[in-house]
């Protein structure tokens, strides 16, 4: 018996004692001892962000790729190779050639990812504040020269630490310590000033908080929340329909769960932090083709002029520029929260897009997937 099989088997031997249990209790201990059973059994409830712990076997296989065969097939059988399990969206010549689930999005029902399975983006969601800020630069209500004192006068050091620094991750700030309480994007403000300054601006260090800054900056000049800030500015001219924020993806149908290897097995992820902790810089979720059509807006000018662009793409401290990093012949935003890991990678002429979102964090990072996937485009 296969280990697959020999897990099913378990599974289904562990459900059909929980329904003897209960039945059990109802005839011998009553309503109450049956109910206190399944609630100590039962899933916590997404609203409390939490997840059990349930532990799957991790199946290895062994794919050949075939030197003849199509990009795609190639591409397919590699992600398959690597036991990819998410979502890809691949573009080939602005023509895409894969948009595909692989793997299980919930392990527990059996559910598989699709290309309309959603995930959280992590860090990618920088590259959506930066743009927010370019466009505000365009319309003369800031500027990324401008010191950060003009806008936060209590800021620590910060006649000398400008927007820019920020967008760049060279601001020197010690940074805050994230809680698990709901959090209003003021109270993070205030905690990043009174955490203080580690050094004087201009040396990378890369922090969530820099941008939790500049997610605060979009409410203040634009006078409206940042989320509804994005969505009427980049979500919608992007036509990027599926995307949403916050607690709302637990609820989601096509939510994504989590899973971390553990022990040759696959755990649930537990989270631990309200998703308000994440403003600025985490709290978006998405399937795969919309941050692409977010990428083909950008490069369209529909979001920002090519100035603006250009700025964003400047490879500056730690290879960045804003929201982006540089590769040899990509550019590339990622994010990494919870066991959700996602790429996203276009060429340098526009032409091409690796994305993969993956709901499955393991031990080596999906980097050297994509330039394998770029590798086989060439």
């Amino acid at each position: 018996m296969s280990r697959t099989e020999r897990a099913r088997k378990k599974r289904k031997t562990r459900r059909l004692g929980i329904i003897f249990t209960v039945i059990a209790c109802f005839l011998f201990g009553g309503l109450g001892s049956a109910y206190l059973f399944v609630q100590t059994h039962s899933k916590v409830t997404a609203n409390e962000m939490s997840m059990n712990e349930e532990s799957t076997a991790n199946v290895k296989t062994n794919i050949v790729i075939d030197p003849h065969a199509s990009l795609k097939t190639k591409i397919d059988s590699l992600l398959k190779q690597h036991q990819f399990n998410g979502t890809a969206y691949i573009v080939k010549d602005n023509k895409a050639i894969i948009n595909q689930g692989y793997g299980l999005a919930n392990r527990t029902t059996g559910e598989a990812n699709t290309s309309q399975s959603l995930f959280f983006i992590g860090s990618m969601e920088k590259a959506v504040v930066a743009t927010a800020i370019m466009q505000l630069q365009e319309k003369g209500l800031l500027n990324v020269e401008d010191p950060i004192v003009k806008y936060f006068p209590s800021f620590p050091n910060g006649q000398n630490i400008k927007i820019k620094n920020f967008l760049g991750h060279t601001s020197g700030i010690e940074g805050r310590k994230k809680g698990n309480q709901k959090v209003t994007s003021q109270r993070i403000v205030e905690e990043i000033e009174a955490a203080g300054i580690k050094q004087p601006p201009g040396k990378w260090d890369y922090k969530d908080d820099n941008y939790a800054m500049m997610g605060r900056l979009v409410e203040l000049v634009s006078h409206q929340s940042l989320e509804v800030y994005l969505r009427q500015h980049i979500l919608v001219p992007a036509s990027m329909k599926e995307t949403g924020f916050g607690d709302s993806f637990f609820t989601h149908p096509n939510e994504s769960m989590s899973y971390k290897p553990k022990h040759g097995a696959l755990t649930k992820t537990t989270f631990v932090q309200d998703t308000s902790q994440l403003f600025g810089a985490g709290n978006m979720y998405m399937p795969p083709k919309d941050i692409y059509l977010f990428n083909k807006a950008l490069m369209d000018g529909k979001l920002v002029n090519q100035a603006s662009l250009a700025s964003m793409l400047r490879a500056g401290a730690g290879d960045y520029g804003y929201g982006f990093y540089t590769r040899s012949n990509f550019y590339i935003s990622r994010g990494v929260l919870y066991n959700y890991e996602t790429i996203n990678s276009f060429s340098k002429d526009y032409q091409d897009a690796v994305i993969i979102f993956s709901n499955v964090r393991m031990e080596k990072d999906n980097g050297a997937l994509v330039k394998e996937i770029y590798s086989l485009m060439q």
